[in-house]
């Protein structure tokens, strides 16, 4: 193993040198009026737009993290579960499926459905609903960003439906129209006990006409070396399959180009294009109890289970600036593929044994006796498209005592999500012809299902905000967004796990939701303090037809419901933002309460392993938040952050939740960094960063009640978590380089456990990558 990664890494650090070529080139080429570098210690403040306006992070009446371009590189921000450790209340758990997760923000959390989260790149939203049994988020990768915004609590006032428990935001650079800029990064990893990583990306802006029209430009790739081996774990072949070492690689590509062109002198167009390109040669979980004897982990299934996930999304942003005021619309198109392939060499077997085969127990369940080679798969694809327009006129007089913004907004979104198993030896597991057995024979002599589910979100809305100060430190501010949202569905399944052909009908919701804001604020002279009354939903949906096997009966259901309801929240929230010591110490806190009805909750089918929605049950989300920056002296400087969420159920519904059951969220979440910058030179200067973050252990949730339908013994809550990385390196003028240490202690939390059906004896876990070593090499000019 220690030959191998060696080999590997050596083949690595032949980037570095034309990276650093690449680099050289640009220092020299800009070296005559390379700019300052703004150091980690200033108190340079974030301007965000999580108001649709542009205004300092302190100025915003509402509990709002952002890390800007600086931060994002000091703390290695790479992808969306690196910002969720980072900020507190913002939750990501893996759900099971290949490299899925799930995204929440204080304990608005859902696996089904709508999105509660709304997930933004600049103003288009690309949140998902899930649609058939495999659709999720994308999530944007982290190079060349401006920004990311967390909004905590609903947004349903400006940004609509998704939002429901807050949204995240990508907000990428735009092009100058009077400098040239440079940002380019090189990295180099290695992780234990698995193969070395690497990226290189650059990005580059110039003015092709001064005034008139300029350009930016960025290409970025990165591989992730895995570091979990996959061997077939059957006990027949008593570990004498070949291993797959470090089979959890992945290979991801962004591109992004964009014009900014003044058309008029009030007058700006900016067209845009991104892509971005993620495969995953196999996915992230491992067997417990399946490592090898120097403790690499290992991932028992059979087969290697790839995804392949791509999204392309041009926008155009147009701004007229007319006197007192400022339209802006904005037109995208989101299109987006995502094609994987699910082991199913174990979850038929799980499923079927107990039925047709009760004396296998133990691990065997999982496998067909007699037949080592047996496999089965599913291919899954999951079609994605939007088309987003908004149109908003917001005021511009910043001194005025009133200021508002109103708008139109339309969008249309289709999924479509397909699953077709493969299966042909089928009758070796349930033993016999599925068509005597199950009721139909295998499709194509191949497949054992093939199903489709599509759904279609189309809603039109008219939206404002008011703000009035009443005094110039009291403001009062009042929201309302009217929407006319449908929803269309339908579902079609055949073959012989689900029995007859199912054609499920071609079902519609149409609602219109109303989602008021309500807001006071008083500003002194260090001391912002606020209060806030919102509401927030999402729209309902279909589902799709189960198998004629699958007993619904213990649920309490007579049929499967063919449509399901919106479900909505009030959230309530108390807040301050104070800046002291002439800004050398800032502190930002808030507490909230939320009420959430009509909650869409998964109904579980254990006898099949399958699942419906349905509207059923209450819960209630109580917390806070605080953010603190200390900046005792010059280049020294802390930050830190700390949350606590209950999110609890306060209705039991029979055979699903019991009152006081939690949502799956850690209560208590917080980080804290420390870093310290020395000018070593004139022309150099020196740095290091620890960060800290910790997760504490997760409450009672219906999975882990008896009293429950759904309750498996074998389930764990989530554990108590912490993380400590290590950052040091040196500042020449504009170029930077560090060497890191993430996960130092190599820490391995079981972070999420689940089994291919309730009870089953063999457990696929979640972890953190193991410590990983690296050097990082940047440039902004």
């Amino acid at each position: 193993m220690a030959a191998h990664f060696g080999t590997r890494f050596k083949q690595a650090l032949r980037l570095m040198p034309s990276v650093w070529i690449g680099l050289a080139a640009v220092q020299a080429h800009a070296a005559d009026d390379a700019r300052t570098v703004v150091a980690p210690s200033d108190p340079a403040e974030i301007v965000v737009t999580a108001t649709r306006q542009a205004e300092p992070l302190s100025k915003i009446a509402a509990s709002v993290s952002a890390l800007n371009e600086a931060a994002l590189d000091r703390r290695g921000i790479k992808n969306v579960a690196d910002i969720a450790l980072m900020t507190p209340g913002l939750t990501l758990n893996p759900n099971g499926f290949g490299s899925q997760a799930d995204i929440s923000i204080r304990g608005i959390s859902s696996q089904v459905g709508s999105a509660t989260t709304g997930i933004y790149i600049d103003d288009t939203p690309v949140q998902t609903r899930v649609v058939g049994y495999s659709s999720t988020n994308t999530y944007p990768l982290v190079f060349d960003l401006d920004r990311v915004e967390v909004l905590r609590g609903p947004q349903g006032t400006l940004f609509g439906s998704g939002a429901e428990g807050g949204a995240v935001r990508f907000i990428t650079p735009e092009p100058s129209l009077t400098k040239t800029s440079v940002y380019a990064r090189a990295e180099l990893t290695g992780t234990r006990g698995g193969d070395p990583g690497g990226e290189v990306g650059v990005a580059f802006g110039a003015p092709i006409i001064r005034d008139v029209l300029d350009f930016r430009a960025s290409i970025w790739t990165q591989h992730e070396g895995g570091y979990i081996d996959r061997q077939d774990r059957n006990p027949e072949l008593n570990g004498t399959a070949p291993i797959e070492r470090n089979a959890n690689h992945a290979q991801s590509v962004v591109g992004r180009f964009a014009l900014k062109w003044q058309a008029a002198p009030n007058l700006v167009i900016a067209p845009s294009v991104l892509l971005q390109d993620r495969k995953i040669h196999d996915i992230s979980t491992f067997w417990e109890g399946a490592d090898e004897p120097d403790g690499k982990l290992v991932n028992g299934q059979p087969l290697a289970q790839p995804d392949h996930d791509r999204f392309v999304l041009p926008a155009v942003r147009a701004q007229l600036d007319l006197p007192g005021v400022t339209v802006i619309s904005n037109t995208s198109f989101f299109a987006r593929v995502d094609d994987a392939i699910d082991d199913y060499s174990t979850l038929v077997p799980a499923v079927f044994n107990p039925i047709f085969n009760p004396a296998q127990t133990g691990p065997m369940v999982n496998f067909v006796p007699g037949d080592p080679g047996y496999a089965a798969y599913a291919q899954m694809r999951n079609v994605q498209t939007s088309w987003t327009q908004e149109l908003r006129a917001q005021s511009s007089d910043k001194a005025a005592r009133l200021s508002w913004v109103v708008g139109l907004f339309a969008s249309t979104s289709q999924q479509k999500s397909y699953e077709n198993i493969v299966d042909p030896k089928t009758a070796e597991v349930i033993g016999g012809p599925p068509a005597d057995l199950l009721g139909q024979a295998l499709i194509d002599n191949t497949y054992s299902l093939v199903a489709n589910s599509q759904g279609r979100d189309r809603q039109i809305a008219a939206f404002g905000e008011v703000n009035y100060h009443l005094t110039d430190a009291l403001k009062l501010t009042a929201g309302l967004r009217v929407a006319r949202a449908t929803f269309i569905g339908q579902s079609y399944a055949t073959g012989p796990f689900v029995g007859a052909t199912v054609v499920g009908p071609r079902t519609s919701t149409t609602e219109t939701p109303v989602t008021p804001k309500f807001g006071v604020s008083y500003q002194t002279d260090k001391t912002l303090y606020y209060a806030i009354a919102a509401k927030g939903y999402r729209i309902g949906g279909s589902n799709t037809p189960l198998s004629e096997f699958c007993d619904i009966g213990a649920q309490g259901y007579a049929r499967v419901p063919d449509t399901y309801k919106s479900d909505s929240l009030w959230s309530y929230e108390l807040g301050a933002k104070t800046k002291l010591f002439d800004r050398h110490l800032e502190v930002s806190a808030s507490v909230y309460h939320v009420d959430w009805k009509s909650i869409q909750q998964l109904i579980y089918v254990s006898n099949c392993a399958q699942q419906f929605v349905d509207n059923v049950g209450k819960a209630k989300s109580n917390g806070f938040d605080a953010q603190i920056t200390a900046r005792p002296f010059a280049g020294f400087s802390i930050d830190g952050a700390i949350g606590y969420t209950s999110a609890t159920f306060t209705q039991t519904v029979p055979g699903l939740v019991q009152k006081g059951n939690h949502i799956d969220t850690q209560p208590w979440s917080g980080t804290v960094g420390v870093n310290y910058e020395h000018a070593v030179t004139a022309a150099v200067s020196g740095y290091g960063r620890v960060d800290y973050t910790y997760h504490s252990r997760s409450a009672l949730t219906p999975v882990l009640d008896q009293n429950n339908g759904g309750f498996d013994p074998a389930a764990l809550p989530a554990p108590e978590t912490q993380l400590v990385d290590l950052r040091a390196g040196a500042r020449f003028g504009a170029a930077d380089v560090s060497a890191f240490v993430n996960n130092l202690f190599n820490t391995r939390p079981l972070l999420t456990r689940y089994s291919e059906v309730i009870s089953n004896p063999v457990h696929r876990d979640f972890t953190f990558r193991p410590r990983t070593i690296g050097v990082t090499a940047t440039y902004r000019y």
